[in-house]
């Protein structure tokens, strides 16, 4: 940890009056340490409200974030945090966030500097989710909701003011999205008629976790008409296989890409007798495109390809993930047989971190650390 910077917290004093919230804004924006919109000064006295939601020392470092390899204490979280306009029971869900993005698997130094347009998308699971009121359903990816809205940004603040992600200087994004200022969901696992995602990946029902993934802005795909579900989920495949995606010229690396459907389609899916696994399986046999369509436009010959494509056949398949089980199916959203497509850079790969306490027991509730 020789080139690890631990970031000392100051104090600042500003008048306490609406000028003087101007004078702090303008102050935060001037060193950067926005991410262009307004923020809440970080108090001593709201820092250690936020503080009080952990078990954990101010000054433990739960992960060294890049490309400026800043040290995320537990406090710098919570200065964040409070900046984001977070209530104080969501810094759990944060430090679990935080430890999740540190892990090899996610690349996070790559997702930090790359051209691509990926932005942190958080995924709440279990019942803090619903002690949060994370939004899961009805304009699951859009406004309205203080949880979904300040965490996806907290986690934003923390890599611009702890990583060092600036546009232009280190986050090389040619676009970006506007999931860069808050990216945030929650499950619908009440809604869901298969096993929450968290469960799949291990966890026990009954405890909350966090998983992060990299990912494009979400691409809506409406198929209001389809009578079969190996119809509707062609309209998804055909979308998630474009060929301006990254997954199909990287479909041999470690890689993902993630499908969103509501609560009704994944009910009238399973009606057919279909599993999460069937949707799987269908969506990784379909969403592809062959050899002679990739050939010489995207990304093609910059990584390699699964070795059971033969790239010297024009009519190969090629996939848009190296395993069925790399298609991510999440159920969230409102009314209606829409889907989202949230397709990634196919370098990075989804960590599921499980909300806990510093000894690792799992969080039942936030209102237990005040006990």
């Amino acid at each position: 940890m020789s080139n690890t910077r631990l970031l000392a917290s100051r104090l600042r004093e500003v008048e306490d009056s609406l000028q003087g919230a101007s004078d702090f804004f303008e102050l935060y924006y001037e060193q950067g340490w926005t991410d262009g919109l307004p923020v809440l000064p970080p108090t001593q006295a709201a820092v250690a409200a936020m503080l009080r939601y952990t078990d954990r020392a101010p000054d433990e470092v739960v992960g060294i974030i890049p490309p400026r390899n800043g040290a995320a204490t537990v406090e710098k979280i919570a200065i964040n945090a409070v900046m984001a306009g977070c209530r104080p029971e969501y810094l759990p869900v944060l430090i679990a966030a935080v430890e999740a993005m540190v892990q090899p698997e996610y690349n996070l130094y790559g997702r930090q500097t790359t051209t691509h347009p990926g932005a942190h998308l958080l995924i709440v699971h279990g019942p803090l989710r619903k002690e949060l009121d994370v939004n899961c359903r009805q304009n699951v990816f859009g406004h309205g909701w203080r949880a979904n809205a300040t965490m996806g940004r907290a986690l934003r603040l923390v890599m611009i003011n702890v990583g060092g992600n600036k546009p232009g200087v280190t986050d090389m994004a040619t676009h970006g999205h506007p999931g860069k200022y808050s990216y945030c969901m929650g499950e619908d696992e009440e809604g869901s008629p298969w096993s929450p995602f968290h469960v799949d990946r291990g966890h026990a029902r009954e405890t909350s976790a966090v998983t992060v993934i990299c990912g494009e802005a979400p691409h809506n795909i409406n198929d209001q008409v389809s009578k079969t579900p190996q119809m509707y989920l062609e309209s998804a495949a055909s979308t998630m296989a474009t060929l301006g995606g990254n997954g199909l010229y990287r479909s041999g690396l470690r890689s993902e890409q993630m499908l969103v459907i509501t609560s009704e389609s994944a009910h009238w899916i399973a009606e057919h007798g279909w599993s999460k696994t069937d949707v799987q399986r269908f969506l990784f046999d379909t969403a592809r495109q062959p050899v002679r369509k990739l050939r010489d436009r995207g990304g093609w010959g910059k990584s390699p390809l699964p070795d059971f494509v033969d790239t010297a056949n024009d009519d190969a398949m090629v996939p848009i993930v190296p395993r069925q089980e790399d298609i991510l199916v999440l159920v969230a959203g409102g009314h209606q047989r829409h889907m989202n497509a949230v397709l990634t850079a196919g370098y990075s790969c989804s960590v599921t971190r499980a909300i806990t306490l510093k000894d690792g027991t799992p969080l039942r509730s936030t209102q237990d650390f005040l006990k």
